[in-house]
């Protein structure tokens, strides 16, 4: 069962019920009907990602149409700050963001919904996280937003609780465009 503890903007924190006993404790990673009701529109892939580093910061990054994507994400191992950007051309809360911590004891999940650019900062050495997406990766249309961008203003320290690696991130976060460089299309959607 999966019960939503806060909300911020379109993006949810999500708390999934754990059942203890004298072995540990079992819960229901994801139900597609409980998703679907997010929305969400059903599983299309898992993803699983390694962090070496804390401190390194990895997004924001989002796919245009027709390949948006909603994420429900969890973090395996470790801990982190998860972050959403609003990037819906029509929305009152585009370029603001949110964030939610997640961590593998209390097993939460954070869901993003399409139109949202997703990006974290991990708090540990070797933090794991998984994903769900509702749509496939496609090469062509991932795009990425400075996670630095002043426009956004996203605090990545999350109050000083980390310092942020900014020479460790991908090439394609290296090369993000600034929100202001973003075409948006008439859809709503981002390009």
């Amino acid at each position: 069962m999966i019960s939503i503890i806060d909300e911020a903007l379109d993006c949810k924190l999500l708390q999934i019920n754990r059942i203890p006993d004298n072995r540990g404790w079992f819960q229901v990673a994801f139900n597609i009907d409980e998703l679907r009701s997010l929305p969400f529109q059903g599983v299309c892939q898992l993803n699983h990602s390694m962090t070496e580093l804390a401190g390194t910061v990895r997004g924001l990054n989002y796919q245009e149409a027709p390949f948006e994507q909603a994420k429900v994400i969890r973090c395996i191992k470790g801990s982190l700050y998860s972050i959403g950007v609003d990037l819906r051309k029509n929305s009152p809360t585009f370029g603001k963001w949110c964030g939610f911590e997640l961590d593998a004891e209390s097993g939460n999940l954070m869901y993003i919904p399409r139109g949202y650019a997703h990006g974290f900062v991990v708090y540990e050495n070797g933090t794991e996280l998984e994903y769900l997406t509702d749509n496939v990766y496609s090469k062509d249309h991932a795009k990425s937003v400075r996670y630095d961008d002043p426009d956004i203003g996203i605090d990545w320290t999350h109050g000083g609780k980390i310092r942020i690696l900014k020479d460790v991130l991908s090439e394609q976060n290296k090369n993000a465009k600034w929100l202001k460089e973003i075409e948006v299309c008439l859809n709503g959607t981002v390009g």
